[in-house]
């Protein structure tokens, strides 16, 4: 999966969910826990809220 597409998908995944943590996104997106950190911080970056 393209990065870019990965940040929309995770975008819209966390905003169903109450909660979540970045292990669970990883197993979800099929990547590493550090990938999904570094990709929220990068959303972060760019202002989507957490």
């Amino acid at each position: 999966m393209a990065k870019s597409k990965r940040l929309i998908e995770m975008m819209m995944s966390i905003n169903k969910k109450k909660s979540f943590n970045a292990k669970e996104l990883a197993n979800e997106f099929g990547v590493s826990t550090r990938t999904i950190v570094r990709d929220m911080q990068e959303l972060s970056a760019l202002g989507v809220p957490f």
